[in-house]
């Protein structure tokens, strides 16, 4: 057995050295964020034009929250996470990140930084938010990523409006809300739209109307359509889920329309002959199960037909192995996709069912 005496050198780097590192990154960022400063003007005009590049984007610009219990009984507006993006970018010399830094197994806590290079401000913002149901069950990994990501998210908007001045962003907020709603001319289509697309996510009709004190549809005018508009941003971003933008919303059908629809019609037609009901249990059913529309539109008609919420559905597709990401919006679904779940729609429910209990 041959021993090795020989001794390696190893080199130890203190603690000081990589502080020093990081100061000098630091230092020389703000020394070309001072050489070559920001126009506030270019600033704003670069906002502007990134907000109100289309209406898809001005709508996603903004957010609503319901009225809090025991306030005014208004509903809270305000920049979003999608306004807090373009902000950052247009702002310049801007260090900013996001990150969980803890998990007590009921609530998670998200952290975010944002530097101002330039004047050399930097803001820290920590929000926490919970990741068990109602009956005290912890989320599943797949909606625990989904939330996290949510909250990492919010809480760096939050730090991006301590640092971006809000003489900067109130006048580009303002602006993307004036061409997301538009004006009288365009309100039947645009509220048309609206409409359609927070059904799509599941809420019902009487729900949409209580949520801006409606009666009927064509209560809803342009400061209604902005509550709801921003509603629809803020479930999309993780603010609130649909439940507590729309409370009802899945109380009062509860059962699949696409099935209940042909056994309420055929007693009443088909009673006095005897074959009749064959043929006429077979021919509605085909017809309510395949609503016209693009790929998309009939799987939301089926899940949301059925009494379940896109986030129900996104957690389904994800577990099942359909998608790798979060769906916010039935367009995220490729037709490949939409077809092949549309070929057993009734095995969807089932397997929805399934997953809720």
């Amino acid at each position: 057995m041959i021993e090795n005496n020989e001794t390696q050198q190893v080199e130890i780097v203190q603690n000081d050295a990589l502080g020093a590192i990081e100061r000098a990154q630091v230092d020389v960022q703000i020394s070309t964020a001072r050489k070559y400063p920001r126009t506030l003007s270019a600033v704003k005009q670069r906002m502007l034009s990134f907000a109100t590049l289309d209406e898809e984007t001005a709508a996603s610009c903004f957010y609503t929250l319901p009225a809090r219990r025991g306030g005014d009984d208004k509903p809270i507006q305000g920049p979003s996470v999608r306004m807090a993006e373009i902000a950052l970018a247009s702002y310049q010399h801007v260090k900013a990140g996001s990150r969980i830094i803890a998990d007590d197994g009921k609530f998670i806590v998200a952290q975010a930084v944002v530097h101002d290079l330039e004047n050399n401000v930097a803001v820290s913002i920590e929000v926490r938010r919970r990741v068990t149901n109602k009956r005290g069950e912890r989320f599943s990994d797949d909606m625990i990523a989904v939330t996290g990501n949510a909250a990492c998210s919010i809480a760096l908007r939050n730090a991006v409006f301590r640092v971006v001045p809000r003489a900067l962003i109130n006048p580009v907020f303002d602006a993307a809300k004036r061409v997301a709603v538009g004006d009288v001319k365009s309100l039947t289509t645009k509220r048309s739209q609206v409409l359609g697309r927070l059904k799509q996510m599941g809420a019902k009709d009487s729900a949409i109307l209580a949520a801006v004190g409606a009666e009927k549809v064509e209560d809803i005018d342009l400061d209604k359509l902005e509550i709801l508009i921003g509603l629809g941003t803020s479930i999309k971003d993780g603010e609130v889920s649909l439940e507590e933008a729309f409370p009802g919303a899945q109380k009062n059908e509860g059962r699949p329309v696409f099935v209940d629809a042909p056994k309420a019609t055929a007693p009443s037609q088909e009673q006095p002959a005897t074959p009749a009901p064959v043929v006429s249990e077979v021919k509605p059913e085909v017809k309510a199960e395949e609503p016209a529309g693009t790929p998309q539109e009939r799987l939301a008609a089926v899940v949301t037909g059925a009494g379940f919420t896109i986030q129900q559905f996104s957690e389904w597709a994800i577990a099942i192995g359909f998608h790798s990401a979060a769906i916010n919006d039935w367009s995220e679904v490729s037709d490949q996709i939409a077809n092949r779940i549309l070929r057993s729609p009734k095995g969807l429910v089932t397997q929805l069912k399934g997953g809720a209990k």
